[in-house]
């Protein structure tokens, strides 16, 4: 259903008062579409389950392993070196859906 949705769809670029020709749109979610966040977050929710992290905090027995919002994700460890593992299986799993973990803006 959500493909029929998406499927097809164009979009032009409006600069300097001249809109180009249409082009389709061959990713991405529709900027103010309601359903766009739980796409999102459907897909981060997939790429943490395949990335299989392996670290957390302890927490009365269970891990946490990280905190994702729509746009933001927190991981929880407890060295560097498990962090930094983290990150690069979040990256490589990313990469397989189209998203890319801008290391500039990690902390």
């Amino acid at each position: 259903m959500i493909e029929l949705i998406y499927k097809g769809a164009n979009a032009r670029i409006h600069i300097d008062n001249q809109i180009s020709e249409a082009f389709e749109i061959q990713r991405g979610v529709r900027q103010g579409d309601p359903m766009s966040p739980k796409l999102f977050i459907t897909v981060v929710e997939q790429v943490f389950k395949e990335a299989d992290l392996k670290y957390g905090i302890n927490i009365d027995g269970e891990y946490l392993r990280g905190l994702r919002s729509a746009d933001y994700v927190a991981l929880c460890t407890e060295k560097e070196e498990e962090t930094e593992e983290h990150l690069e299986r979040l990256n490589n799993e990313s990469k397989k859906v189209g998203l890319k973990i801008h290391r500039g803006k990690t902390k």
